[in-house]
């Protein structure tokens, strides 16, 4: 029986785990430029902390206000699916009270730009505290990170990515949130916030990696051994 719960310990190893949340830090900036996107003279620099969880099934956040000003009770967020590519932002969500809209970064205008997110894949929550400070909670279903979402054109061999046709886009189970739009139209990301920008979190469903896959069969063949050994024992002593 020791041989079976030592095989079956290795094969979980090989399962990915939920991680530990992480949390940014987005600080105040009145340097923050003032021509981000669709609101070219906004100079809203409202700084927060966020954090991220995946339990297993969604992708559960929270923005928390810590100063400056804020423009409004709304989170435009960026992730990349699959960071050991190396393309950049490749899913976004808009979010805030009226719904949730998912879009593809940089095809903005394009057939499969955004689609609309059923209410039944996200929660969205805001409140303010007695300094008038905001604090956003929401959740995002994990089959939104784990498989193309209807209705959306994601990169492919079909768009030039530069140097050439974009590579297919994949699902890693590690993922990370590249960028960040919330409660104002200043926008927080970047390099100088290390390898996993704003956040990496880990995919319940997401499609392992050649490697884990091979760990998994490997301890799943060697529980089937250790079953029939065991079996053939008792056998032998009946």
């Amino acid at each position: 029986m020791k041989s079976i719960f030592i095989l079956l310990a290795a094969a979980t190893v090989a399962t990915p785990a939920l991680a530990d949340p992480t949390t940014a830090t987005v600080i105040t900036n009145p340097a923050a430029p003032t021509g981000n996107f669709d609101a070219p003279t906004n100079q809203a620099t409202a700084g927060y902390t966020l954090t991220l969880n995946d339990d297993g099934a969604r992708l559960n956040g929270t923005i928390q206000q810590t100063g400056g000003t804020a423009v409004g009770s709304f989170a435009n967020l960026y992730f990349d699916l699959n960071p050991t590519v190396g393309d950049g932002s490749d899913l976004g969500f808009e979010m805030g009270t009226g719904g949730v809209t998912a879009f593809i970064p940089g095809k903005n205008g394009q057939p499969g730009f955004s689609t609309i997110i059923s209410p039944s894949l996200y929660t969205f929550m805001t409140s303010t505290d007695v300094n008038g400070l905001i604090n956003l909670m929401f959740s995002l279903d994990n089959s939104l990170f784990t498989g193309p979402i209807a209705g959306l054109a994601y990169y492919g061999p079909a768009d030039n990515c530069g140097s050439g046709p974009c590579p297919a886009q994949t699902f890693e189970a590690t993922q990370t949130l590249r960028l960040s739009q919330s409660l104002s139209y200043s926008v927080a990301g970047g390099a100088t916030y290390g390898v996993n920008r704003l956040g990496a979190f880990e995919v319940s469903g997401a499609v392992p990696e050649p490697a884990t896959w091979a760990m998994m069969l490997f301890g799943f063949g060697g529980i089937g051994i250790a079953m029939r050994r065991s079996n053939n024992r008792k056998t032998a002593v009946a």
